[in-house]
């Protein structure tokens, strides 16, 4: 359902309404870890008000109808808004969204009240550059395809403590697949960041596998993959938007050696880093279409894109000081939220493989 502007313009205000009510109230002490309870509450908040869209009827969720241009600006964006208040959440909402997505285009029915969840990570990260070849219809290595995506394996990755439901690729008698799995997040523990999710394994009840075809395989699994890069790059981008105006507002309030910091050439340089930074993702997020073109542009910038949203962050830290590093300043768990965030989906070990083994096919 194509969006007039009227209605992208209502849904950009009901969204920063709903932030700032977010970031005032559950996530007001961003040094503090939102409790589960919380956490659940505020994405069921999203999920009632349309961005992740269980109604069977096509609506203005977060990753629907984003082929138009117009829609997958304003979903980047939402996903953007969301990462300013936590990027934990924005995680969350941008998964549960993806997930559904992925289960439309297998034709599998949604339940309402599944907490879906989508795990991208195998066992061994993405494999090692053999999963571009498969994309790219060359010979792969069908051995360390199926480890790293293997049916049986452990499954692992961030998702909130309450997920019931997790979707995962597996690699089978040469496709890669997906396979539903149903059951319960093991005892929650945090990892380097995302305080408020879980980092580790899911305990599963029951597993499916769901039935796509081999030519259908080949093109779904690239484009979730897709889009999966495009939500982390902007709630990275969303977290470092705040952290730089959470620096700008320290350095405008902060005296030392006789004057504001803000007036300091080193503050300006670090705040010019930072701009920079921001400026060099919004640019490749603008040009975006979710096309073999698109995708092979966001493969060869993703790492220097996250590299240099990871400067960006030190830079914001740096501001603070040594005060940067002190919990109740909030921008330290931003910090680690956006390291955490650049290990997602694809390492920056395994990115330059993926893109070399892409190059290949030329």
């Amino acid at each position: 359902m194509p969006l007039s502007d009227d209605d992208i313009v209502m849904i950009d205000d009901s969204l920063q309404h709903l932030c700032r009510d977010l970031a005032e109230g559950m996530f007001a002490r961003p040094e503090r870890v939102c409790g589960p309870d919380q956490f659940m509450q505020a994405l069921k908040l999203l999920v009632d008000q349309g961005f992740v869209g269980l109604a069977d009827e096509s609506g203005c969720g977060l990753w629907e109808g984003c082929e138009e241009a117009s829609h997958l600006a304003l979903t980047l964006r939402n996903i953007g808004s969301l990462a300013r208040v936590s990027a934990s959440l924005a995680l969350s909402v941008h998964r549960s969204a993806l997930a559904l997505h992925l289960l439309r285009q297998l034709g599998e029915p949604v339940s309402d009240d599944a907490h879906l969840c989508l795990s991208l990570h195998g066992r061994h990260g993405i494999g090692r550059g053999e999963l571009a070849n498969w994309w790219s219809g060359r010979p792969v290595d069908d051995t360390l395809l199926g480890d790293v995506f293997d049916p049986q394996r452990t499954c692992s990755g961030v998702m909130h403590a309450q997920a019931r439901v997790l979707l995962v690729p597996v690699f089978t008698q040469g496709v890669l697949g997906w396979q539903w799995l149903e059951g319960a997040v093991q005892a929650v523990s945090p990892g380097h960041g995302l305080d408020e999710l879980h980092d580790g394994a899911f305990a599963v009840r029951h597993a499916r596998r769901l039935a796509v075809s081999a030519d259908r395989a080949r093109v779904l699994s690239r484009e979730i993959w897709h889009r999966e890069w495009l939500g982390l790059l902007a709630i990275q981008q969303g977290c470092v938007q705040q952290m730089m105006d959470m620096a700008g507002q320290f350095s405008a309030m902060r005296h030392q050696g006789g004057g504001l910091i803000a007036g300091h050439p080193a503050v300006q340089i670090m705040q010019a880093d930072m701009q920079s930074a921001l400026t060099d993702v919004r640019t490749v997020l603008a040009a975006q279409s979710l096309t073999e073109a698109g995708f092979v542009d966001l493969l060869r910038a993703r790492n220097r894109l996250h590299e240099g949203l990871g400067v960006a962050a030190n830079a914001a830290m740096q501001t603070f000081g040594g005060l940067g590093y002190m919990r109740d300043t909030g921008i330290e768990k931003r910090w680690r939220d956006v390291n955490h965030l650049r290990q997602q989906s694809g390492s920056a070990l395994d990115m330059p493989l993926m893109s070399a083994a892409w190059e290949g096919t030329a």
